[in-house]
C-alpha cells in the first residue's frame, strides 16, 4: 500500500508539474525556507517570551505572533508537498525525512497542547509577568522541536538515497 501511495504521488499533476518546469523546485525550495524563516522568527517571539528569556510585552501581544507562525507553516507544507512529490519514493525511503516528519508530528501535539491548556493562562498574565513551569516546557519543546526540524531538513541532502 505504501508504495501504491507514493506512486500515486509521484503522478499527480503537481508532481508533473515539478519534475518538468526546469525551475518550479527552486521556487519550492525558496518557498519552503522562506515559510520556515516565518514560521521560526514567529515562534522565537513566542517562545522566548513564554521561557522567560525576553521579558518585553505582555504574553497576549507574544502569543498574537502564533498566527504569523501558522502563515510560515502553510507556505511550509505547501512548499513541502512540491518538493515531496518530485520524488516521493526517494524522500520516504531517507530515515532523515522519517525523523523530520516525526518531529513535526511531534511539535504539532505539543501545539495541540498549547492551544488546549496554556494559551488561556498566557492571555491573562500582565505584561512582563512569568509564566508557569509547565508554560515554560511547553515553549522550550517547541524550540528544541522546531530546532531538530531544522537540522533534519538540513541532512537531507547529504543523506539522499536517490536523486531528488
Amino acid at each position: 500500500m505504501e508504495t501504491q501511495i507514493l506512486d500515486w504521488m509521484a503522478q499527480t499533476p503537481l508532481a508533473h508539474a515539478v519534475r518538468n518546469i526546469s525551475w518550479l523546485f527552486a521556487v519550492c525550495e525558496t518557498v519552503h525556507f522562506f515559510g520556515l524563516s516565518v514560521l521560526f522568527g514567529a515562534l522565537l517571539l513566542v517562545d522566548l517570551r513564554l521561557v522567560g528569556l525576553w521579558k518585553l510585552g505582555s504574553g497576549r501581544a507574544a502569543i498574537a505572533f502564533t498566527y504569523v507562525a501558522m502563515i510560515g507553516f502553510a507556505l511550509n507544507l505547501i512548499s513541502g508537498l512540491g518538493c515531496f512529490s518530485n520524488n516521493p519514493a526517494s524522500y520516504w525511503a531517507n530515515p532523515i525525512f522519517k525523523l523530520k516528519m516525526g518531529l513535526i508530528v511531534l511539535a504539532g501535539l505539543n501545539l495541540l497542547w498549547f492551544e488546549l491548556y496554556e494559551k488561556r493562562k498566557i492571555a491573562l498574565l500582565a505584561t512582563g509577568d512569568a509564566t508557569d513551569l509547565e508554560t515554560r516546557i511547553v515553549a522550550s519543546l517547541s524550540l528544541l522541536l522546531w530546532v531538530l526540524v531544522i537540522i533534519a531538513g538540513r541532512f537531507l541532502p547529504v543523506t539522499a538515497t536517490g536523486s531528488s
